[in-house]
């Protein structure tokens, strides 16, 4: 997502098996994820600041017209 701000590049998310609103709002097996690096953030501020930086790719991606693999065989 950097790369499309930065240097203008194309992205095209291609969400496998995965409803997009789940990667755009981190719900499901996403949360679950978080939740886990969320602990261990608290240890590292550098981590915790890519967590965020994380979550935020996902939900910029998420809201980019992709493929969702559940709609295109």
């Amino acid at each position: 997502m950097e790369s499309r701000k930065l240097d203008d590049h194309v992205v095209l998310p291609v969400f496998y098996e995965i409803d997009p609103s789940n990667v755009r709002k981190q719900e499901g097996s996403y949360e679950t994820a978080f939740a886990r690096y969320e602990t261990e953030a608290i240890q590292s501020r550098t981590f915790r600041d890519k967590l965020t930086e994380w979550k935020a790719a996902l939900t910029q991606a998420a809201n980019v017209s992709g493929w969702d693999s559940r709609t295109y065989g």
